[in-house]
């Protein structure tokens, strides 16, 4: 009878972690994240010794799977953060490329349409060329303080930031540039989005079979059983 009850107990710690990661998280916009007093290197530790004492107090299995949670939570953490700084960039790519190329045609010169945007996208994308402008503000040539981000941020900015440093170092003209990147952008962004649509039923599968499931067998096959059995006594 235990170990029924401790692989129970570790399926519904996976259920209930699997519905904490997925929860709906409201966006706000960015802040610095308060301090943590616990490293990161101390928590898998304080994780792996749950895990032996779950194992020996209550049972080896639960305690192994317990262990297992605790190894691969961080790497999916970090899987997923990897993941949200992506789809973010996506997302505001094509916003800052327009307003580029409208701050472009009004009359602004590269350096001041950077800082403009910069100011007005609260992004990953806006950070950056905020960044940026402010560094061009202190000396730094604009080139050079945009080229490090598409490493800092991410690969879905180079092309973008290729036509920025391209028009600072050799002046070249913006706006044909700037609109193939645009139509790039969005391009992208419809392809992120169809990907994130192909993957829900995968998505679903999961409390589908953990929780719908049962429950739908339990109400249709359980008083057929019982039923069946008090005929069966009968």
């Amino acid at each position: 009878m235990g170990l029924p009850i401790a692989l129970g107990l570790l399926w519904t710690a996976v259920v209930v972690l699997w519905g904490w990661q997925t929860r709906p998280r409201q966006v706000r916009s960015p802040a610095p994240a308060p301090p943590r007093f616990r490293s990161p290197k101390t928590a898998p530790a304080v994780g792996f010794a749950l895990a032996g004492v779950i194992a020996l107090a209550v049972h080896p299995v639960l305690g192994i799977g317990t262990g297992l949670l605790v190894w691969v939570a961080p790497h999916r953490r970090q899987a997923r953060q990897r993941r949200r700084q992506q789809t973010a960039i996506i997302e505001e790519l094509p916003e800052a490329v327009d307003l580029l190329r409208l701050a472009v045609s009004s009359g602004l010169n590269i350096h001041l349409a950077v800082a403009a945007v910069g100011d007005r996208l609260p992004g990953p994308v806006g950070r950056g060329l905020a960044d940026a402008a402010q560094q061009a503000q202190a000396g730094l040539r604009l080139a050079d303080a945009l080229e490090p981000l598409p490493d800092s941020i991410g690969e879905p900015v180079r092309p973008l930031v290729r036509v920025l440093i391209d028009g600072d170092r050799y002046g070249t003209e913006l706006g044909p540039a700037l609109e193939q990147v645009a139509a790039d952008s969005r391009l992208l962004r419809r392809r992120q989005a169809e990907e994130h649509a192909r993957r829900l039923p995968l998505r679903l599968l999961l409390p589908l079979v953990g929780c719908i499931l049962p429950a739908f067998i339990l109400l249709t096959l359980a008083p057929v059983i019982a039923e069946t059995l008090v005929a069966m006594r009968r």
